[in-house]
């Protein structure tokens, strides 16, 4: 948290001497003007960058990572599945993205489409999201269908 607010204030600092300077013409020299110029963009990434970091750690502090058994209903067909915490949480990223392609769960594959759905508990939204930025979900058991064009 301390690093955010660290870039943030020097995010706003930068802005307001980079004003102050084309306010006032004249008061500094090009080069210094077209530098922070330059570096407000990248200030300003990096903040943000930090504060997701932040709110994805703040949103995993209460998760217990579990196994899970779900029932994956696709047309007609039902589907047990017992999936690791990483795997539940690409599932439930997968449907809320409408995604189709198919899910690895030895011996078989499950199709998974924009039309399935989850008879159990899948981890919460902003859960997934955070591992997603965080770099934790990898989603190696989902293969994607190849598109006709």
């Amino acid at each position: 948290m301390l690093p955010t607010v660290l870039f943030l204030a020097l995010t706003l600092l930068t802005t307001a001497i980079l004003l102050l300077f084309l306010w006032r013409a004249g008061n500094a020299r090009a080069l210094t003007v077209w530098l922070l110029a330059a570096l407000l963009p990248l200030l300003a990434a990096l903040t943000a960058s930090l504060w997701g970091q932040d709110r994805a750690q703040r949103a995993l502090q209460g998760y217990a990572p579990a196994p899970v058994v779900v029932d994956i209903i696709t047309g007609k067909r039902r589907y047990r599945a017992s999936l690791t915490a990483l795997d539940a949480a690409c599932l439930e990223r997968n449907l809320r993205l409408e995604w189709e392609g198919r899910l690895s769960t030895p011996p078989w594959f499950i199709p998974i489409d924009r039309h399935s759905s989850v008879i159990g508990t899948l981890p919460p939204s902003d859960v997934v999201q955070a591992l997603s930025v965080t770099g934790q979900l990898r989603c190696a058991a989902f293969v994607s269908h190849a598109k006709d064009e």
